[in-house]
């Protein structure tokens, strides 16, 4: 029996049929942003573009009257509304989407996606319209609206929240299910090859991780964190944000801590981290964490910071008498220029 395939986010499964479509939409694990595959076509619909589901989204992506009005955002900027795209697709039996993923560029040639809907590689357009938070989390404060068929600039990954910036420049966080990268779109052979930009944290890890406290920096909650950042994709990974966590001898969490590395991670290759602290003559300011490499440019122009640099990440704890301490990557953000 034919059935109904559906793609969310990474993962894919089928159904039976629209009852069971329908069904998944009632109970809140199909969303309007979901891509839906009728049986035996080869195009893909968002579930809220089938009649038959779309009473069920009515209420779905509802915004507060009182979202940030930077967020209001035009359609987008003269490119082709997926609306209209899917509708082609509906009358022209699967040309519009034949003719779409024609446009888009092989691996080879990754400058823009899409040909003359002008999305670059860091766009992706709303599926419906969407709150933008905060925080990257559904509890925290809504900063705005996107409507669908907006595009947004991607500015990191960070579990199953995109951060993105609209047109005027207001940024947040959005649920990765409610934009569409124009890559979905694409051959197998494209969507490998630029999944690295939409999903960076699946190519980034924290290697190697070891921490320690010396005699004089127990006394001041000082923990100094080593490890490598590794990165084994092609495109080089910056915007780095990892998450400090500290447990006591019941292995209970007793507090956590973000942290921000500046500089880049090349493409295939590893750089370690370390810490630049303020010039002496400078009590206000703060220690800078960052890479390897962006150091070593750094002291080309001024070797008097090797005075103030150390390997690791120096961090002061409030928590004392904890036995185990982790480092993990929360967001990462890919910079297509370095393919």
């Amino acid at each position: 029996m034919a059935r109904w395939l559906v793609t969310q986010g990474d993962h894919q499964f089928s159904a039976a049929d629209l009852k069971e479509l329908k069904s998944l939409a009632q109970n809140g694990q199909l969303g309007a942003g979901d891509m839906v595959q009728p049986p035996g076509a080869s195009d893909w619909l968002y579930a809220s573009e089938l009649p038959e589901l779309a009473p069920l989204f009515s209420d779905e992506g509802t915004l507060d009257d009182d979202d940030d009005s930077d967020w209001d955002m035009p359609k987008t900027r003269n490119k082709t509304p997926i609306a209209v795209l899917l509708m082609g697709i509906v009358l022209f039996g699967g040309w519009g989407m034949w003719n779409y993923g024609q446009k888009l560029p092989n691996h080879e040639d990754l400058q823009i996606l899409g040909g003359t809907t002008g999305l670059q590689l860091t766009e992706m357009i709303a599926s419906t319209d969407t709150k933008v938070y905060a925080q990257p989390l559904s509890t925290a404060q809504a900063v705005g609206t996107i409507s669908k068929n907006s595009t947004v600039q991607l500015l990191g990954k960070r579990g199953e929240w995109y951060e993105v910036r609209n047109a005027t420049g207001a940024q947040g966080y959005v649920a990765t299910n409610t934009v569409v990268p124009a890559y979905y779109f694409a051959k197998a052979e494209t969507r490998q090859s630029h999944d690295p930009i939409y999903n960076p944290d699946r190519y980034v890890f924290v290697k190697n991780s070891s921490w320690m406290q010396l005699p004089d920096q127990r006394a001041e909650n000082v923990t100094i964190f080593q490890f490598l950042l590794q990165n084994k994709s092609k495109f080089n990974m910056t915007a780095i944000k990892l998450m400090a966590t500290i447990k006591d001898k019941n292995d209970r969490v007793i507090e956590t801590q973000e942290i921000v590395i500046e500089g880049p991670i090349p493409a295939h290759d590893g750089v370690m981290v370390g810490t630049l602290k303020p010039a002496a003559n400078d009590p206000t300011g703060s220690i800078r964490l960052m890479t390897t490499g962006l150091f070593a440019e750094a002291l080309k122009a001024d070797p008097s910071l090797m005075s103030r640099w150390s390997d690791g990440v120096e961090l002061t704890m409030e928590s004392e008498g904890f036995v185990e301490a982790n480092i993990d990557l929360l967001q990462v953000r890919a910079i297509p220029e370095a393919l």
